[in-house]
């Protein structure tokens, strides 16, 4: 599985006209297949009369696997969704959906009209979402003592270490109770050395609890 992916940064819409049919596309990133489902259905309750609703997404599953799906929904084959999935390919952008509602003007495009015109909208909506890098995490759940907090503190916010600014990792929560509790996200190729540098800075003294992500991107 990739450690890096291009994929959407926001929810972007399309509007294109042609011979009286006007599409409409909205493209939004998303992390699994239940989200791609779910914004189709909203895609369909924000546009109850259009006439068809075509869409396409490309997500990872919990096993990993790269999940690629369209729909053409009446159109005649190959000249809807398939257009639509092609402009994610093109540009290797993957955890990502776009739906189409068709309002039918009353006059054929033909094949060639359809197809330019799915694939035009479809990468008018992505232009506007915005194109990102995200990278596949580790979830962090550390527990220590007051004592050792200021050390962990000052060595996750340096700007000068070289071995901590070569890593990708957020800090999500903390959490001061009887003990100190902090939440964050590593790059899973960098949790192993993340690992060693917190221990490093609490002299051991630190608990370190990692779940695994998969087929989750983040940071």
């Amino acid at each position: 599985m990739k450690e890096i992916i291009k994929t959407l940064n926001d929810h972007g819409v399309g509007v294109y006209d042609e011979k009286r049919s006007s599409f409409i596309a909205c493209s939004a990133p998303i992390s699994s297949e239940e989200e791609a489902f779910i914004f189709i259905k909203d895609m369909k309750g924000w546009h109850k009369k259009a006439d068809h609703y075509v869409y396409a997404y490309t997500v990872y599953d919990e096993e990993n696997a790269l999940i690629s799906r369209y729909s053409d929904d009446k159109e005649p084959q190959g000249t809807a969704g398939q257009p639509i999935l092609g402009v994610f390919q093109s540009q290797n952008i993957e955890n990502a959906a776009i739906v189409v509602a068709r309002y039918y003007g009353g006059t054929p495009l033909g094949a060639a009209g359809l197809t330019r015109a799915y694939r035009k909208v479809a990468g008018m909506a992505v232009h506007e979402s915005g194109i990102i890098h995200k990278v596949l995490y580790d979830e962090l759940f550390i527990t220590m003592d007051y004592s050792m907090y200021n050390n962990v503190y000052y060595m996750l916010h340096s700007n000068t270490r070289a071995d901590l600014m070569s890593l990708k990792y957020k800090i999500v929560q903390e959490e001061f109770g009887e003990k100190i509790r902090i939440h964050m996200y590593t790059a899973v190729a960098d949790t192993k050395k993340m690992c060693e540098l917190l221990k490093d800075a609490a002299l051991g003294r630190i608990s370190i609890r990692i779940e695994e992500k998969k087929g989750r991107y983040r940071i």
